[in-house]
């Protein structure tokens, strides 16, 4: 039941993100202000492909470059992502006005190599895929 309702959440996160429009534009300069620290070179850590505990259809797959591969349903999208106060955040587009989501997230690699990120409360587990 657990993993049911982890799922539906995750799905409508990810309705929500394949809403914007992709675009490689991304790639733009992050400028820095006094209230909030970003990071364009993310933790080598973060960078592969996570696969959901439980579900091995459901993956993020966070590349150097800043973009992600994220699949739930459907075919996968195309995302970009940083970090930014500590935070995970996935955005559709490099358009200024496009959503973004910023999610707690915390690396867990002392027996295994496990992301989890919380939303809504909630843990989703994320387990490094070694292939």
């Amino acid at each position: 039941m657990q993993s049911k309702l982890i799922f539906i959440i995750v799905s409508i996160a990810m309705i929500t993100l394949s809403s914007f429009k992709s675009s490689p534009e991304y790639q733009e300069v992050i400028t820095k202000n006094q209230n909030t620290k970003t990071s364009q070179n993310p933790p080598k850590k973060l960078i592969g492909k996570w696969v959901m505990d439980g579900d091995l259809d459901t993956y993020i797959n966070l590349r150097s470059d800043g973009s992600v591969i994220e699949k739930s349903l459907g075919a996968p999208l195309k995302r970009y992502w940083r970090l930014k106060d500590s935070k995970l955040c996935l955005k559709g587009t490099s358009a200024k006005s496009s959503a973004e989501i910023c999610l707690e997230y915390e690396l867990r690699d002392d027996i295994l190599d496990i992301l989890v990120i919380t939303m809504n409360e909630m843990e989703l587990h994320y387990i490094r895929n070694k292939e």
